[in-house]
């Protein structure tokens, strides 16, 4: 049976200072038994085009396409699936979009409105290997954890078993064995510290975001998770990555590896380990909260060799740290910067957030002070500025819903069953609502911004997009 692992491209003209595999289809790979990993491909958009993609479906005509779904991709996760059914494949999506919009995509299978399926909810890992059996076997599916699809015009949503805390559901190790490293690493773009790096690779040690409720940014639509892979796995996967691809650079892709000093401990000794094995020490990057960096964690950093990290600063004002639950302030960003320095790993990139509940021309002003600053410090490298995107799954997109509920119902109600958003839309919503300064003058931010350090991330082109106010 041939199986496609895709990962469509952003519908956003997205762009980025790195260029590394997607970890989940990876993942994916790596929990089948070798029997069905023989006959997998992967067709990535880091490195491909969405039109390649598409033509490479047409061509092959896998029997099982499984495609990873996030909002930036899903419109280009609809269209290869539609040319997959055609071909007569059975589609798989998963990924944090399906995991956020499962019922309203549901509720468009029904109609016959989506060309899916099954749905994967939360991890693809304990299912998709039974899911391959069921189908060449003609199996029952009652028992197959996490998947949703329709049956008889019926929708069915099997139990779920998704974990919020423990060990990761993969407790095997990855398997890069059909990554071409050296094309993803002619992508990457090497400055500040990694301006020698030669051969990216990746690799993850815990997965999802550790805060919720009040603590979790109101911007994120990250599930709340906190499952911690093995040191023991993890070293076996550096091992892999830096003897057998040559790899000098690793990014650990969590979205917190700052959280806890325990894991970083044991993560920063399973790397050591494989230091002392195989004479190899290559550079990490892994992403940060400015209100965990201290003596500590800063110390075990450059322990582990991490000589860059991406921060999400989020904005320079107070006011506005307090409106997204940052929990943080201006000063302890740039305490963080400086004590960075100090240690000697750089600020790869900087995420600022524009447009947060109340942001005006006051807090606009502050955060392109709080720009230079960071500047003067002199350990920044790029900066990632983006009109608040109220995505699925996050704080403000639910508040957007509960606004619009009162104000606009059709809109409302349009929203609240859609599951192919218009981005730009979402963006103008929130900004009418919420933001006292206009979208196009978050633009003109975001360029001053970027005249000051350049951006190293970019989400979504507004240059591209319409500026103004709709609503």
């Amino acid at each position: 049976m041939l199986i496609d692992l895709i990962y469509p491209a952003s519908s956003t003209g997205s762009d980025n200072y790195s260029s590394e595999p997607p970890l989940g289809p990876i993942a994916l790979f790596s929990s089948l038994p070798e029997i069905y990993r023989q006959n997998v491909r992967f067709l990535d958009s880091t490195i491909m085009s969405q039109l390649e993609i598409e033509e490479a479906v047409k061509e092959r005509k896998a029997d099982i396409i499984a495609l990873s779904c996030t909002t930036y991709n899903y419109s280009n996760a609809l269209r290869i699936a539609e040319i997959a059914k055609s071909n007569g494949a059975f589609v798989v999506c998963g990924g944090i979009h399906i995991t956020h919009r499962r019922d309203a995509i549901l509720h468009k299978m029904q109609k016959g409105e989506r060309p899916f399926d099954f749905l994967v909810t939360g991890y693809g890992e304990p299912v998709f290997s039974a899911l391959i059996t069921a189908l060449i076997k003609d199996l029952s599916l009652a028992e197959i954890p996490n998947i949703s699809y329709v049956k008889e015009g019926q929708a069915i949503i099997n139990h779920l078993d998704n974990r919020s805390r423990g060990a990761d559901p993969l407790t095997k190790p990855l398997d890069y064995s059909k990554i071409d490293f050296a094309k993803y690493s002619s992508y990457f773009k090497p400055q500040g510290n990694l301006s020698d790096v030669k051969m990216v690779g990746s690799t993850y040690t815990q997965r999802g975001c550790a805060y919720t409720g009040q603590k979790k940014c109101t911007f994120c639509s990250i599930e709340h998770l906190n499952l911690w892979r093995s040191s023991e796995l993890f070293e076996q996967d550096l091992f892999s990555l830096t003897t057998k691809y040559n790899i000098d650079h690793v990014r650990i892709s969590d979205a917190d590896f700052t959280v806890n000093i325990k894991h970083m401990n044991r993560i920063t000794d399973a790397a050591n380990n494989v230091f002392d094995r195989s004479g190899v020490r290559p550079a990490f990057h892994c992403f940060a909260r400015a209100d965990e960096i201290n003596h500590k964690t800063a110390s075990i950093l450059q322990r582990l060799n991490a000589v860059s990290l991406m921060v999400g600063y989020e904005s320079g004002s107070d006011r506005m740290l307090k409106a997204m639950n940052k929990h943080v302030t201006k000063k302890q960003n740039l305490l963080a910067a400086e004590l960075l320095k100090d240690y000697g790993i750089e600020v790869i990139a900087g995420g600022l957030v524009l447009g947060v509940e109340g942001e005006d021309e006051t807090t606009l002003s502050e955060t392109i002070d709080f720009v230079n600053d960071l500047k003067a410090i002199n350990n920044t490298r790029t900066m990632m500025a983006t009109p608040l995107i109220p995505l699925p799954g996050s704080l403000c997109f639910n508040q957007l819903l509960d606004i619009l509920k009162q104000d606009d119902l059709p809109t409302f109600m349009k929203l609240n069953d859609e599951d192919n958003f218009n981005l730009e839309e979402l963006i103008e919503l929130w900004n009418y609502y919420f933001c006292k300064v206009s979208l196009s003058r978050l633009v003109e931010v975001g360029e001053q911004v970027e005249k000051i350090l350049p951006i190293g991330i970019r989400l979504i082109d507004m240059q591209k997009h319409h500026c103004g106010n709709i609503y």
